[in-house]
């Protein structure tokens, strides 16, 4: 029987895995959702390893909050980033809140791919296990 923190974690690295593929195939804009939903059901998974509860959002730096041992200090201006994707990049009529230059670039979506795996590689390496790339 699987643990609770493994059934998030292997969404976590669903969604990582997805998000590569879209990010060879040109999906710039879902590389972004995928990466947000990865880094945020990593986060989620880590607390509930932790025993931890866990409030019912999207906000990565709420959640990396929750879980300072973890030491994504180094990665809050990206996390700050990436959970902005969450809504904008997801619904058209949200276009107040997309970036002033648009949809994500393909550098912008490697960076939030790359982001992702360095969240879900911390919760690993913390809880043990390893992202199959």
């Amino acid at each position: 029987m699987r643990k609770p923190h493994e059934d998030w974690l292997g969404l976590a690295e669903d969604d990582w895995k997805f998000a590569a593929m879209g990010l060879r195939e040109g999906f710039y804009t879902q590389v972004c959702f995928h990466a947000q939903q990865s880094i945020e059901k990593s986060l989620k998974g880590f607390l509930v390893f932790r025993k931890k509860s866990y409030p019912k959002t999207h906000g990565l730096l709420e959640l990396a909050r929750l879980a300072p041992e973890l030491g994504l200090e180094s990665l809050r201006e990206s996390l700050a980033i990436i959970e902005d994707y969450y809504v904008p990049i997801r619904y058209p009529d949200a276009a107040a809140g997309m970036k002033a230059s648009g949809p994500p670039s393909q550098e912008e979506a490697a960076e939030a791919l790359d982001t992702a795996k360095k969240v879900f590689e911390m919760v690993q390496d913390t809880i043990g296990g390893s992202l199959q790339t």
